[in-house]
């Protein structure tokens, strides 16, 4: 059992991005894999997704190369299989992550939500009440940081919270698993206390899954 632990913990934040690459299709499969020809990418590659058009589902998505080939890479630990069709557009993209910002202030993370709503579904024959489960809820991640405001890292988190622009976020853990997430941040808060360190922190409203990849190999 490899359980990771509160220290070698590295948070980082897309810096720059590489040019973008257009899959001409997709599979419906678990994971699901994408074609394109001489794609370049490598192996634990991140980025993210747009769709505008057919599996729009993955729009704004993070994503995760794995299972590279010649011609194709599989879409790690996402499972396609009951999403709409790949549709070969020029607005369907992959756009991989070039540099990483490191947080070097965070102290703290906390993945919530996912819960799946609770619906009543119980009858006038019933002698007790039904439920069934309905949609997840939207993911989100909180993170506590040491207010260090003029950091890099903290700086473009503050930026992308003003205009409301997602951003990819990329947990190494100890045991060199990974969290990988894309959403928009919230402003930062700020704490300060007598003879204290001032701290803050900040959340995550996730579009799509907090992908939870396993050690690196």
């Amino acid at each position: 059992m490899s359980v990771p632990k509160g220290r070698n913990c590295k948070l980082e934040v897309a810096a720059t991005y590489a040019s973008a690459v257009l899959p001409t299709a997709l599979t419906l499969a678990s994971p699901g894999v994408a074609t394109l020809t001489s794609h370049g990418l490598t192996a634990g590659t991140i980025g993210y997704w747009t769709v505008a058009t057919g599996m729009v589902e993955m729009n704004g998505w993070v994503g995760s190369v794995q299972g590279v080939a010649a011609n194709t890479w599989n879409v790690e630990r996402v499972n396609t299989t009951g999403f709409t069709t790949w549709a070969s557009a020029a607005g369907n993209i992959f756009t991989p992550v070039a540099t990483w910002t490191t947080v070097s202030s965070a102290t703290q993370y906390s993945i919530g939500g996912g819960a799946a709503d609770e619906l009543d579904v119980t009858t006038l024959l019933d002698t007790a009440r039904q439920i069934e489960f309905g949609m997840l809820a939207a993911e989100t991640v909180s993170i506590d940081i040491l207010s260090d405001m003029q950091a890099t890292g903290l700086l473009a988190i503050e930026a992308a919270a003003r205009a409301g622009s997602s951003m990819t976020f990329r947990l190494t853990l100890s045991n060199t698993e990974r969290r990988v997430f894309r959403g928009v941040p919230s402003l930062m808060g700020e704490t300060q206390g007598l003879s204290q360190a001032a701290t803050g922190s900040f959340s995550v409203a996730v579009k799509g899954p907090v992908l939870r990849l396993p050690v690196a190999s």
